[in-house]
């Protein structure tokens, strides 16, 4: 078992956090994406989560927004997923207490009896000489390691406090992976779409659930089973709803400076190696290459007759004037921006997670349309009948398991679809 304390907050994220009141920061896109991340990355490692608080880490008289954490698996993975946030997350190290009877230092609880705020355990903290500690849940928690801070500190504390529960641990300071850091989530982006929901009147980002591998199954299943039925009245209501919010996502993020561009070589049917190259493009550049649906005409993933997706809109170029392009142009480049700008992958879970975080910042009516245009074609390409023993997604090394190069594109389809999945 172990402690762990971190935070996605960095000096560049300041306009998001200026979004909210403290309080209200905890439902920021923010720290819903940080909050996301965690839980996916640990289940990635693992890791089993006993317990989950926002905090308020204290730092040499400041204040920022962290989560305390609460773990418990192997060591080794406890070390990687750590390591995996730090680099995220732009922070030279991540805290790691692991309780240990035989441990050399301690983890120090003061306030369970009268709570205490973060300003008040500020200026204690100042008092008594202590660099920093953390307000969890009304209660300030000091880590001692190497004899600091010393007791006469600590009894300072106590005297403000009263006496404190203390648990022996063996404290590690993670460093960060680097690797990781090519998938921190673009903060600008971030704060375009939290205000463009709150402009919206659209409510608050909620946690993405956890699903298994068998709702992916449902997932593909359902679409597989759902007919390209572009004329329902309910299907046209969603895809209408989908083009206006489109339009608008388009024109401010071109608003901001960010610029689309059509992929026009011939050479390679995509214009980014990996996820981790157009989130550098979208980074550095304000930039994006979208694949055009010209191209997927002469493949397996060409637009039916009739789909709503392949009528033409008006989109701003940049430059003072618009542009004509398929809906599914504009989509493309907006959905890549919008939602992978969390740092997602284009693999099944950061497909997933792209889906959720696009749906955040759409109406509901809007919302089977974004399936039908995301997670339904995404689940079936890598959860459908050719990927499947059974109702059993095959894993690597399994007979019939096919890399994601050449996995089918599903069938593109404006279909009715149960509520529930949407």
């Amino acid at each position: 078992m172990a402690y762990i304390g971190a935070t996605p907050f960095r000096p560049e994220s300041a306009e998001l956090l200026a979004l909210d009141s403290r309080p209200s920061y905890y439902a920021s896109e923010e720290w819903r994406e940080y909050d996301d991340t965690i839980r996916n990355v640990g289940r990635a490692h693992q890791i089993e989560m006993l317990d989950d608080k926002p905090a308020d880490g204290l730092w040499e008289g400041e204040t920022e927004p962290a989560g305390a954490y609460t773990v418990r698996g192997d060591g080794e993975c406890i070390r990687a997923w750590a390591g995996e946030l730090a680099g995220r997350y732009n922070q030279d190290s991540v805290m790691v207490a692991f309780v240990d009877e035989a441990g050399p230092d301690r983890m120090y609880t003061f306030g369970s009896s009268t709570p205490i705020d973060a300003e008040d355990a500020l200026d204690a903290l100042r008092m008594a000489g202590i660099p920093g500690g953390r307000v969890v849940n009304g209660t300030l928690q000091i880590l001692q390691t190497s004899g600091h801070p010393d007791q006469l500190a600590l009894y300072a504390i106590q005297r403000r406090y009263g006496q404190p529960e203390w648990t022996p641990v063996r404290a590690e300071f993670v460093e960060k992976n680097v690797d990781h850091s090519q998938h921190a989530p673009i903060r600008d982006i971030q704060a375009l779409r939290q205000r463009y929901r709150e402009r919206n009147g659209l409510s608050g980002r909620t946690a993405l659930p956890h699903m298994t591998e068998l709702d992916d199954v449902a997932a593909a299943k359902a679409y597989a089973a759902a007919l390209h039925d572009p004329k329902n009245p309910a299907v046209r209501r969603s895809y209408r709803a989908l083009q206006r919010h489109i339009q608008a996502q388009y024109v401010d993020f071109v608003e901001a400076g960010y610029a689309f561009e059509p992929w026009h070589s011939e050479s390679s049917e995509q214009p980014y190696a990996d996820s981790a190259g157009m989130l550098k493009d979208l980074r550095d550049n304000k930039h994006l290459f979208y694949f055009r649906t010209e191209v997927s005409d002469s493949t397996e993933g060409a637009l039916p007759t009739g789909h709503p997706m392949a009528r033409t809109v008006s989109v701003p170029d940049g430059q003072g004037t618009s542009r004509i392009v398929p809906l599914n142009d504009a989509f493309r480049a907006v959905h890549d921006a919008i939602a992978h700008g969390d740092g997602l992958m284009f693999g099944p879970e950061g497909e997933k997670r792209a889906w959720w975080t696009h749906r955040t910042c759409l109406p509901k009516e809007a919302r089977m349309a974004l399936f039908c245009e995301t997670r339904g074609q995404n689940t079936w390409t890598n959860a459908g009948p050719h990927m499947r023993d059974g109702d059993s997604v095959l894993k690597r090394g399994q007979q019939g398991w096919l890399p994601q190069p050449i996995r089918p594109y599903a069938e593109q389809k404006a279909a009715r679809l149960p509520k529930g999945l949407c």
